[in-house]
């Protein structure tokens, strides 16, 4: 990935502490608990993406249960990207704040939009897959979107 382009991070750390329940709660949602071991499902997130992006140009968007908990967990992320929304509206509306934020410092940034709550098992390979993305997301008005193929059907109801 070129130097010159400005990746920005945005990590998407919403939630209302129901999915573990009765381990997480409203200001211990799943993304604030360390479910595998030391360090928690958004401290890893970070970790993840700072081959690309220091914490300088990383943004978290939350609400205001988990804030003061993200900072805490991520002491060297500046406190202005901890944006806390102001009522949950679900991923558009988080990922048009952010971009709407960034756009501010650098309306050419590139935004990568990343859930809090992912397991990556191969993160090289996955490093190597966002950085092709985000040198086509810098080459023109492209929107990347990189997933995995579903082996079955899955509401998040359960």
């Amino acid at each position: 990935m070129s130097k010159s382009i400005d990746f920005r991070p945005v990590i998407l750390a919403g939630g209302s502490g129901t999915r573990f329940w009765p381990r997480s709660r409203r200001a211990r949602a799943k993304q604030v608990l360390a479910l595998d071991g030391e360090r928690s499902m958004i401290q890893q997130t970070v970790e993840r993406l700072k081959p690309l992006a220091g914490l300088e140009k990383t943004w978290i968007v939350t609400n205001e249960f988990l804030a003061s908990e993200i900072s805490d967990q991520l002491p060297g992320l500046p406190a202005g990207q901890i944006v806390q929304e102001p009522v949950a509206r679900n991923t558009a509306p988080a990922c048009g704040l952010a971009a709407f934020l960034i756009e501010r410092q650098n309306p050419n940034a590139i935004l990568g939009v990343f859930p809090s709550d992912h397991v990556i098992g191969d993160e090289p390979r996955f490093l190597k897959a966002l950085q092709k993305g985000i040198a086509l997301a810098a080459i023109g008005d492209n929107m990347v979107v990189l997933g995995i193929e579903p082996i079955r059907a899955e509401t998040g109801d359960r």
